[in-house]
């Protein structure tokens, strides 16, 4: 009896979602049943025989008895296999989580994939909705999986991610999770991220642009990153509905039979859901596909972790399965590449070099001293192959990327319109082949390249391209203006403060220095305005602001940026800000806790104060500079921080005693921030949303971020808690603060600056410090941060200040403990 309609589809329903009881699919399936066959009288009469023979049920009972002690030992020996297995696999999981934890820091894992070879340029992951009758929980948990896994791509550089959950549940809520990506973009690039594009298929893309920031420190914008939504709905049931329309097609005489082919469902499909993923990563212990779309992986490279129970970062375990299996993928990628050069399907090196040729920009170096647009007018001639039927577009394309026979140039689609108006209009499409194929030539042409001839299905034609200045890269324009003995050392980042972009040219680009400020003025939309340093920061003042020429655009260094969260306003001709410094603030900011007192010595306009303020972070903030010190009072008022941060402008040597004392009068007076839940409970009241969060009476952190000259500072430190040794260790669990010191030092392999930055540490605070663990008493954890020229880098040393140095006797004129 076949099934009626609505049980049809509710049965569809459970087998795609799994979401009946047990009562509930028996209730739907036994009115389908067939009945059971009626039992004749002989075998009745066998059956009551059997139970008279076992009526005592001794042997029944020690057969039962043996199958049962075989199946607990079997079952003990399994199940004491699998617990060391998982317990293997998750001390390996946490320890290469740790050591290749993110920080939410793009440029950590850019460092963990540069070592491999090749990256997929389409991952997909296969995700699942663990709710458990959490209420929610189990979305909110998925929809930042999502979130995260986006976030690892778009700092690895993978342009593609595809997302498969069972049930659908992310394509329903597709505007929330392009919300949690973007904004888990944010937390990882800062303003910088990459423009945004979730997909679902038959569903309308939302789509986000890349951020434009003064936060960028180079010239190169992260890549676009594409999010495609896909559920179970994508996958057998896609190839059904396709098998459905064609064969409903070909009844209706609108195609033929003989056209419906392997290429055209494969076209078909690519469109309407995806195309091929590189890579398919499972976060689930067991390889289980659930549903996946089945046509879109007969070549994907298939991976997973064994034993791996989640995704998220907080357990530790997703780093590694990720990581790793990237590097299995081009570790399996390499070995297929290795056997097909062996034979003989590999590229000529000198084809390539051929063809990265012709799609240089012209040399234009004569008067390059003022930019020429119209000199970077290209015309390139290629051979095409036009396609007589575009359902063949795909079949051929493939074809002929696998025999080296098309056009491989990253920054042009091999698929382009008829040059023919007429045909074009009919939707008839080209091929562009490579640069060693001849139109008039046909010795030239390749083995698919003729056979699709022969078959009537190709046709080879002449295809002109022309490119424009709009068509080259910055670096393909000042490659092509500036002289060949500067082409190593073309300038290729930069600092940029909201719309101005700040160089720093070395002398030989002295004459060219108008033209390429003009081309990255051209080449990036957010920049208006390029100066360029003309003296050393702080040597015409110490509030480290610099002398500077305006070589493009209006002479407006007004700028608004945004970093972690925060916004500031301000005038970079009179404030010192440093875009490069960004992931240096995003770590230090992450070693604070909520609640704890930071003295920023030396504040700035407050990268370091307004965010650490916006974590609930209490901080005591300081510039001497006025300018700074004015524009740290709007960030803290635009910023809505005024509970947390608080503004000084003062020396800082005075500072650190003066911020000492003042933290511990603020906690003695009762002096509290009301803090604001950001998710109270279902059915909370209004009055427990408010938390009071009192001021502690230490600090726990000093930042010193003056490099040129902060070592100096750090003989204030002593006395800094003289006659208040009740406040710490041992009579309490306090310890005494820590102290992060920028500064710089030479560059070497050894430990040479290492050594330099404790001695010169030494010489200030009156107490020997070595290289080692920031919470040992005397030594130094030295973080590298930059390098700022050749042989010059920039370190933030961090210590505890030591006891003797703590509690040492104030000089006469310091502010006095209270």
């Amino acid at each position: 009896m076949p099934f009626n309609a609505q049980d049809l589809k509710a049965y569809r329903r459970e087998d795609k979602y799994g979401t009946m009881t047990a009562e509930e699919r028996i209730k739907l399936l036994k009115p389908y049943l067939p009945s059971p066959p009626p039992r004749t009288s002989s075998q009745r009469a066998e059956a009551k025989a059997r139970e008279k023979k076992s009526l005592f049920g001794v042997r029944r009972f020690l057969r039962d008895e043996f199958h049962l002690l075989v199946f607990t030992v079997v079952h003990a020996f399994f199940s004491l296999y699998i617990r060391i297995r998982q317990a293997y696999h998750a001390v390996i999981n946490q320890v290469y989580s740790i050591y290749h934890y993110h920080h939410r820091t793009p440029e950590l894992i850019q460092r963990d994939v540069k070592a491999l070879r090749r990256l997929p340029k389409h991952l997909s992951v296969i995700l699942k909705l663990e709710d458990h009758g959490r209420g929610g929980a189990g979305l909110e948990r998925l929809v930042n999986e999502a979130a995260d896994i986006a976030a690892w791509c778009a700092s690895a550089g993978i342009p593609e991610l595809s997302i498969y959950e069972k049930t659908g549940i992310l394509k329903g809520y597709l505007p929330e999770t392009q919300r949690a990506i973007s904004q888990k973009l944010v937390t990882y690039f800062g303003p910088n991220g990459p423009a945004l594009s979730v997909q679902a298929p038959h569903i309308p893309a939302v789509e986000l642009p890349a951020l434009q920031s003064a936060g960028r420190s180079n010239g190169s914008e992260p890549k676009p990153l594409t999010v495609l939504l896909l559920s179970a709905e994508d996958g057998r049931d896609s190839i059904v509905d396709l098998t459905k329309t064609l064969t409903e097609m070909s009844q209706r005489s609108k195609l033929s039979s003989v056209d419906i082919s392997i290429e055209l469902v494969d076209a078909e499909l690519n469109e309407s859901i995806m195309g091929e993923p590189d890579l398919l990563m499972l976060f689930g212990p067991h390889v289980e596909l659930s549903g996946y779309p089945p046509w879109q992986i007969r070549l994907t490279e298939i991976f997973h972790v064994p034993d791996n129970q989640g995704v998220g970062y907080q357990t530790h375990i997703a780093t590694h399965g990720w990581f790793f299996e990237l590097d299995d993928y081009t570790r399996a990628i390499d070995y297929m590449n290795f056997h097909d050069s062996k034979n003989g399907s590999g590229a000529e090196s000198g084809d390539v070099k051929e063809e990265m040729g012709v799609f240089r920009p012209p040399a234009v170096r004569s008067g390059a001293t003022a930019l020429n647009r119209a000199l970077f007018s290209k015309r390139v001639d290629l051979a095409a192959a036009a396609v007589n039927d575009s359902r063949l577009i795909s079949k051929y394309r493939k074809a002929l990327a696998d025999g080296h026979e098309i056009l491989a140039e990253k920054s042009i689609s091999p698929i382009v319109i008829h040059p023919n108006q007429t045909l074009a209009k009919q939707g008839r499409k080209c091929l562009l082949l490579s640069t060693s194929t001849k139109a008039e030539e046909p010795e030239t042409w390749g083995q698919i390249l003729k056979d699709g001839i022969q078959k009537q299905e190709l046709s080879v034609i002449p295809y002109v391209m022309q490119f424009d200045y709009s068509h080259w890269s910055t670096h393909d324009i000042l490659t092509s203006i500036l002289p060949e003995d500067l082409h190593d050392d073309i300038p290729s980042g930069f600092n940029t403060a909201g719309h101005v972009a700040h160089l720093n040219l070395r002398d030989h680009f002295t004459p060219y220095k108008k033209v390429i400020a003009e081309v990255l003025v051209d080449k990036n939309p957010a920049i208006r305005t390029v100066i360029n340093k003309v003296d050393n920061v702080g040597s015409e003042s110490v509030f480290r602001t610099f002398q500077y020429e305006v070589l493009a655009g209006p002479n407006d260094l007004q700028v608004q940026v945004a970093e972690s969260g925060c916004t500031f306003e301000f005038d970079y001709a009179k404030v010192y800000w440093n875009s490069k410094l960004e992931t240096e603030h995003r770590r230090l900011i992450q070693l604070f806790k909520p609640g704890e007192v930071v003295c920023d010595v030396m504040a700035g306009i407050g990268p370091f104060a307004v965010p650490a303020g916006k974590n609930g972070v209490f901080v005591w903030a300081n510039d001497m500079n006025p300018e700074s010190y004015r524009y740290l009072k709007d960030a803290i008022k635009k910023n809505k921080v005024e509970q947390f941060v608080r503004p000084f402008c003062e020396d800082g040597r005075a500072f650190i005693h003066r911020a000492t004392d003042s933290v511990l009068a603020a906690s003695q007076n009762g002096d509290y921030a009301v803090a604001t839940q950001k998710r109270p409970a279902r059915g909370a009241k209004r009055n427990q949303e408010l938390t009071h969060v009192p001021i502690p009476p230490t600090i726990s952190h000093f930042v010193m971020n003056l490099p040129a000259s902060a070592i100096e500072f750090v003989g204030c430190y002593r006395g800094l808690y003289a006659g208040h040794e009740a406040l710490f260790e041992p009579t309490t669990e306090r310890k005494l603060p820590l102290v992060h010191v920028h500064c710089f030092s030479f560059k070497a392999d050894d430990e040479t600056p290492l050594n330099d930055i404790c001695e010169r540490i030494t010489k200030e605070i009156g107490f020997e410090m070595k290289p080692g663990d920031s919470e040992a008493e005397g030594q130094v954890a030295i973080h590298d941060v930059r390098d700022v020229a050749p042989s010059k880098r920039m370190f933030c040393a961090s210590f505890r200040v030591p006891r003797d140095v703590a509690f040492a006797p104030r000089s006469r004129g310091e502010s006095r403990p209270l």
